[in-house]
């Protein structure tokens, strides 16, 4: 990739670059629910998250849970957010949820991050 003589350009250019294996598919202000069949049609599954250790999920989690949301790392506390963790084959996708009950969640941001170890 060739680098811009405008900085912000550059990186820009670079996050594009590395959330290339991000479906195309998902829109910012995307219904969750319509965003989770996508992943699902385009081979995307849920990560298996917590698994290793004694995770106390909040009641903001377990209402997603409750829901049939799987992949969930956490939610904060002090807003309606939550990020959920996807993979395809070795490609990952960390998808960021905003709303206040699961029938208004909404896609706000995602990216090619993985989950950090200490959630697995």
């Amino acid at each position: 990739m060739k680098k811009s003589t405008l900085p912000g350009l550059f990186l820009v250019l670079a996050a594009s670059a590395l959330a290339a294996p991000a479906p195309v598919l998902l829109k910012k202000g995307m219904a969750f629910q319509s965003a989770k069949r996508e992943l699902h049609r385009g081979g995307w599954a849920p990560q298996a998250m917590h698994v290793k250790d004694q995770y106390s999920y909040t009641d903001a989690e377990k209402a997603l849970l409750d829901n049939g949301v799987k992949g969930i790392e956490g939610c904060a506390v002090d807003r309606p957010v939550c990020i959920v963790h996807y993979t395809k084959g070795k490609a990952c996708l960390r998808v960021i949820i905003w709303g206040e009950q699961y029938k208004d969640l909404e896609i706000s941001y995602w990216d090619s991050q993985c989950p950090p170890e200490e959630a697995l």
